[in-house]
């Protein structure tokens, strides 16, 4: 992802008083388990497992671990100063104040009591009284906190561990959690996975406010603009590539999910639409999404590419063009499905599929090796080992190493596009330079690329003040809405969805979608890492919640990822960073709502013992499997209910991690904001290159589809000369 404009206060502190107030909401979320409750629990292990069950001492580790003894309070505390806008900070400051009040609880809850005075059954009850609200407002409190709460309480190691990252939470599950360095050298060898490229940043020459001149400079490092700077420094150009985000070396990436979120995500794992809590996930390091992405390697679907020519003027789609630039990016991403071992998750979902009768097939993945590969889920965190090939592995690589080297800097934040006379000329940066000072850049350039994403790459464009007459720019927003089931499988066959490769398989039984026009919905394989899984698991009390996390070995998570026929939009806000809204339209609805049906059916066909759905407070028992009808009855009861209920904002856990089309690529400036060779239509010389330029969404998982792009346009980019000025005499 690529630098934008954010505006997360530096000084950022909570009162002593806000600080007790989240003390004890982390306390109540993530609270103790009574004695009896803990010997119950250790009992119950011991009687499942045998001699497999983990230790009464991890076990009551487990059990009375707090917010507080995890050190949740002030990892909460620090992510909202590093991360948020301001604005977002002083709501929350506004919160924890009025649960911290008399007045501000009886509110928030009708009582007129401060919430760290209550006793944990009334704070169980306040909690719950929010989560279960009338009110979305009220809902969207509870879903903050918890979220916030339980990530940062599992997905971190906690008390100083060292070595192999370590949490009460991972250790009674046995989730491994990240390697040490050596381990990962050591397997990479038995692998015969390539070694990392070195890159040299700029940033350690620079101590003063800086001017450059340059052919090429492109705002971003992922799909989009790593291809572009390697075509155009291979075409002896000279490029420089700038982005937001922190380049690290392979034993500098992080190794668990918390840090992941707060070195590689934008907005550090937090960013959400404003008007319906749907999470939004997307890169931001050196390497872009592809950095964190998982290896899933779709070419954009055939009735898509036909949808781009026919409805949006775009013939290169279909003329062979694009067919070609596919080519090119997935021979250098060494996108292979042949002889792919699968996960226990994604072998859930083709045995479920089979036994309805469902269409599935395995995935293309840009992976060196596709058979087993332990660590595989934790590529979502970056992968150390090298077996991806992402952006830095493959043409970021290419555009460093090339006869005129591209140069890069990190930790540089691009606050505008220059421009004049209708025409690009440069950007305007801040860099981190040497000794960690921050100092002013500006390049000058015939040709700036923009590829900061679907988000970023039109926030820029405003703040930039590019001529947009028709008022396209931001427009267009669409997130493939993903929503998601689990099904807890049989004792005796854990799933660990934490090893082995991601999303290997999908189904495509609900792909045709409600209408029957392509507008439909996969169903795919996620990794379920500790932290989005304990945000993602139904909360009613303490107790419960936990006994709920010790099933995680056996869960087996599938999401419906459905392709948005409606959109929503990116917007600037007053310090010009960018804000997402994004409507769940019917046709969404209807979509996701056929998607989840056929994700049930396959899970209770491949032998699911119980269903976590949203709505639901607690996991749904099936009946053995010696009475199907029966089992079948349950899944119609469940959607029944979900339909009836319709989607309800904070409610209804809804995410994304693809973001597209706010920059729309078509044949007419009335409709959208760049040709075909991806250059702006008010604005010569200035290109958007990445997701952002997708006339739709593209029902498949964007990442080739992006490179593509990128292959094809920097064809252009590399060849581009400025149109000569009109004479005036």
């Amino acid at each position: 992802m690529a630098p934008s404009a954010s505006s997360p206060g530096t000084a950022f502190q909570l009162s002593p008083e806000q600080r007790r107030t989240l003390a004890s909401l982390s306390d109540t979320i993530v609270a103790a388990m009574p004695e009896p409750a803990v010997q119950e629990l250790v009992r119950q292990q011991q009687a499942e497992k045998g001699p497999n069950a983990c230790s009464e001492g991890a076990l009551r580790r487990f059990a009375s671990s707090t917010g507080s003894s995890m050190g949740v309070p002030e990892a909460v505390e620090e992510a909202i100063g590093k991360h948020l806008p301001v604005d977002m900070q002083q709501s929350l400051s506004i919160l924890l104040s009025a649960f911290g009040s008399r007045l501000g609880m009886f509110a928030l809850a009708g009582v007129p009591t401060a919430f760290a005075d209550l006793s944990v059954k009334r704070r169980e009850q306040v909690l719950n009284g929010l989560r279960t609200s009338m009110l979305w407002p009220k809902r969207k409190i509870f879903i903050l906190l918890k979220s916030l709460i339980c990530i940062k309480a599992y997905s971190r190691a906690v008390n100083g561990a060292t070595g192999k990252e370590r949490n009460p939470y991972w250790e009674v599950i046995n989730f491994p959690g990240g390697a040490p360095y050596d381990e990962v050298q050591a397997e990479a060898a038995r692998l015969g996975l390539q070694g990392e490229h070195v890159f040299e940043m700029i940033n350690g020459s620079i101590s003063e406010d800086t001017v450059l001149n340059v052919d090429v400079v492109i705002v971003g490092s992922g799909c989009g603009g790593s291809v572009t700077a390697a075509e155009c420094a291979k075409a002896g150009k000279r490029v420089l590539l700038l982005e937001k985000g922190p380049y690290l070396r392979n034993e500098e990436l992080p190794t668990t999910e918390g840090a992941a979120f707060d070195q590689l995500y934008e907005r550090g794992g937090m960013l959400s639409t404003e008007d319906t809590g749907i999470a939004v996930l997307a890169g931001s390091g050196f390497g872009g999404g592809s950095l964190v992405n998982w290896g899933c390697s779709l070419r954009t679907p055939q009735h898509v590419k036909e949808e781009w020519t026919l409805k949006h003027g775009l013939e290169e789609f279909t003329d062979g063009t694009f067919d070609r630039a596919l080519d090119v990016v997935c021979e250098r991403l060494t996108v292979k499905v042949e002889g792919i071992e699968h996960s226990a998750t994604n072998k859930v979902l083709l045995k479920g599929s089979e036994k309805m009768g469902y269409l599935a097939e395995e995935l293309p993945q840009n992976m060196t090796t596709v058979k087993w590969f332990e660590p595989g889920a934790l590529i979502s965190t970056a992968d150390r080992y090298g077996n991806k090939q992402s952006a830095v592995m493959t043409f970021l690589r290419d555009a460093a190493t090339a006869a005129t080297p591209a140069r890069f800097a990190d930790r540089c934040e691009v606050h505008e596009v220059l421009h004049t006379g209708g025409r690009a000329t440069g950007v305007r940066a801040s860099v981190v330079g040497c000794n960690g000072v921050t100092c002013s850049l500006v390049v000058h350039a015939p040709v700036v690329v923009v590829s900061c994403g679907a988000i970023q790459s039109p926030a820029l464009l405003k703040r930039s003040k590019i001529p947009d007459p028709h008022k396209n720019i931001g427009k267009n927003l669409r997130l493939h809405p993903v929503m998601a089931a689990v099904g807890l499988m049989p004792k005796d066959e854990p799933v660990e969805a934490w090893r082995g490769l991601p999303m290997t398989a999908c189904c495509e039984a609900a792909a045709k979608g409600p209408d029957n026009d392509d507008y439909g919905a996969k169903l795919e394989c996620p990794v379920l890492l500790p932290g989005i899984l304990s945000s993602s698991i139904p909360w009613t009390d303490g107790t419960e919640f936990k006994n709920n996390l010790l099933k995680y070995p056996n869960a087996a998570p599938i999401i419906v990822l459905s392709r948005d026929k409606t959109s929503g939009e990116v917007k600037i806000d007053k310090n010009g960073v960018a804000r997402l809204y994004y409507p769940i339209s019917p046709d969404n609805q209807k979509s996701l709502m056929q998607g989840l049906e056929k994700t049930l059916e396959v899970l209770e066909a491949a032998g699911a013992e119980q269903l976590v759905v949203g709505k639901y407070d607690e996991p749904v028992d099936l009946p053995p499997l010696s009475e199907p009808e029966a089992r079948k009855k349950v899944v119609k009861g469940i959607m029944e209910k979900l339909t009836k209920a319709g989607f309800e904002p904070y409610k209804d856990t809804v995410l994304s991690a693809h973001q597209m089309g706010t920059c729309r690529m078509g044949a007419s400036p009335t409709t959208s904001v760049v040709k075909n060779t991806c250059e702006c239509w008010e604005c010569e010389g200035l290109f958007v290159v990445d997701a952002a330029s997708f006339p739709t969404s593209s029902g498949a998982n964007p990442m080739i589809t992006t490179y593509a792009i990128g292959y094809m346009a920097s064809q252009h980019i590399k060849n581009f000369t400025p149109a000569t000025p009109k004479s005036r005499l």
